[in-house]
């Protein structure tokens, strides 16, 4: 059987690096959403309609996922 791969091995560390790094800038995030919504809305609706396109397109394997999610936090 083959070894798993790089990404497989450490995908916990990288989810609670993510996780730390996105709670330490979150509100800088947001500050910049505030900035591009001010000076270059056209820049919110590219974005938008990127989400809602990407939505559509994935719909099944999102809900299917957070069924899963949802069921796994039950047994718990």
């Amino acid at each position: 059987m083959p070894e798993e791969s790089y990404y497989k091995r450490h995908s916990e560390e990288r989810k609670a690096y993510q996780k730390a790094y996105y709670a330490k800038v979150k509100e800088q995030l947001r500050r910049n959403r505030e900035v591009d919504k001010a000076v270059r809305p056209e820049v919110v609706e590219a974005r938008a309609a990127y989400q809602d396109s990407y939505y559509r397109k994935n719909r099944d394997r999102l809900l299917a996922r957070k069924r899963e999610d949802y069921a796994r936090s039950k047994e718990s």
